[in-house]
């Protein structure tokens, strides 16, 4: 395992938006898992709170977790690359570890850069309906969204 790759038993935190919540089954609606290059924050690098606070700044409103074996079951990849943006463009992320991601740069120095978060990790693959299904289906809801108010 190279120093990016992620143990089976590290716990994965994913932030959620607000309309990937399915309150009727209590869960994460699939959309949530979609993405071929998707976000999580490694549990042994954060807290849930940090976790949570930073995904606020996003527009997030839900935290849920799961195994990275999860992730490995479905032949998914998951490996550990902290967000990092250039030093003048703070919206500019740039990834120097995962050659697939789409933001990837090998020409950029390390000076020039500054992480925003640490504890970010990536799970790469890509997402058929039934395997986003089984994200959801096999997460816990450790921050569950803003009730919504049935008016």
């Amino acid at each position: 395992m190279t120093e990016e790759e992620i143990d089976s038993n590290e716990e994965l935190l994913r932030w959620l938006h607000p309309g990937q919540f399915d309150w009727k089954e209590k869960r994460p609606t699939s959309a949530a898992f979609k993405d071929q290059y998707m976000s999580v924050d490694i549990a042994s690098r954060t807290s849930l709170e940090e976790s949570y606070e930073r995904g606020k700044r996003y527009g997030k409103n839900a935290v849920v977790s799961f195994k990275a074996k999860v992730a490995y079951e479905k032949d998914q990849k998951v490996c550990y690359c902290p967000t990092s943006v250039y030093q003048n463009q703070s919206d500019k992320a740039v990834c120097t570890t995962q050659q697939e991601c789409p933001v990837y740069n090998e020409n950029v120095s390390s000076k020039d850069l500054k992480i925003i978060n640490p504890a970010h990790g990536c799970v790469i693959g890509k997402k058929t309906k039934s395997i986003a299904k089984f994200f959801a289906k096999n997460v816990k809801v450790e921050i569950y969204p803003p009730a919504q108010s049935t008016d």
